[in-house]
């Protein structure tokens, strides 16, 4: 699904293919008033945000701990921000209302899709499901606003669902680096250790003389 999509945004660029005559269309014909909202600022981080705090709601089950998904989002947001805007400022495509030269591709929409796209990962699709529903939202706003051609978002969607599979590619592999199995083996390992006390009476009757003998077996 990422390649499509981003193969079909960058088809855009492309002098009368039909994602252009597309494009056009839409610039002409979706709202003439220009209408502007700023919804597409706020919903954009919405997917991600309920990534990391859903966990903690009491019959959600998520497939990570806290700790997991916070290095898969940041993982996946840097390498997001990172590719997002090495080619906004390398393709410098204008934008639709003129603005600058740094449409291509969708900054936003990639931001809403990554996180649509670790919710899927982290809480199946009956969750996922919503979170792509907030995410195309986003999308469809950034070309109503006159923001963003269409294969901008087509493009910004490919992206962050690439980004957020290798946020959670990536994840065993800062797991190991950084030693956090390890760590979590040694707890686990303290916590099951076992503390056994043995303790023996005596009595020497020549010299008269009582006691117990203690030993303490850790295991």
């Amino acid at each position: 699904m990422p390649a499509v999509l981003i193969g079909l945004g960058a088809w855009g660029l492309a002098d009368d293919s039909p994602i252009q005559w597309l494009e056009e269309k839409a610039c002409e014909e979706m709202n003439p008033n220009r209408h502007s909202t700023k919804a597409d600022e706020y919903i954009q981080y919405v997917p991600t945000a309920t990534h990391l705090v859903l966990g903690f709601i009491p019959g959600v089950k998520a497939k990570h701990n806290f700790r997991d998904r916070f290095i898969a989002s940041a993982t996946a947001n840097a390498l997001m921000a990172g590719v997002t805007n090495t080619v906004k400022y390398t393709v410098k495509e204008r934008r639709p209302d003129s603005s600058k030269n740094n449409s291509y591709f969708s900054g936003h929409t990639a931001t809403a899709f990554t996180g649509a796209e670790l919710m899927r990962i982290e809480y199946g699709w009956g969750y996922g499901a919503a979170a792509y529903a907030v995410a195309a939202t986003t999308g469809f706003l950034r070309v109503y606003n006159k923001r963003h051609w269409v294969g901008d978002v087509l493009t910004g969607a490919g992206i962050g669902v690439l980004c957020a599979d290798a946020g959670y590619w990536l994840l065993p592999v800062w797991k190991r680096y950084f030693g956090i199995d390890r760590r979590d083996a040694a707890r686990r390992a303290k916590k099951e250790s076992k503390c056994t006390f043995v303790a023996t009476p005596f009595y020497q009757q020549t010299d008269r003389a009582a006691g117990v003998a203690c030993s303490i077996l850790l295991d």
